[in-house]
């Protein structure tokens, strides 16, 4: 049994690396290993997550909530509030689309 709290599925497609994916996986990153989350959280990355309007974006689960539109203060609110603080960045939250 896997004992990551949570898994990211985190956009790596053309238009979310267009958009800085890059950036800000590396604050995710660094922020994970901040508040010592490196073994409790996994970080898969994808190639598209169907979502391309509003990159960069990821899933956490196990709620299966979405967030869009990232940056790098977004990524460290996440990290912070969602991760950290079991609770979701409600106006960051991306319903999507089909």
């Amino acid at each position: 049994m896997d004992s990551n709290a949570y898994h990211l599925f985190a956009c790596t497609g053309t238009t979310c690396e267009h958009q800085g994916a890059e950036e800000i996986l590396q604050t995710l990153q660094a922020e994970l290993q901040h508040h010592g989350l490196s073994k409790k959280v996994r970080v898969t990355l994808c190639r598209c997550l169907g979502q391309c309007g509003n990159g960069p974006n990821m899933v956490i689960y196990p709620e299966g909530i979405w967030y869009g539109g990232l940056g790098e203060k977004e990524m460290k609110q996440i990290v912070l509030e969602h991760l950290v603080g079991g609770k979701a960045v409600q106006h960051l939250i991306q319903i999507p689309v089909d």
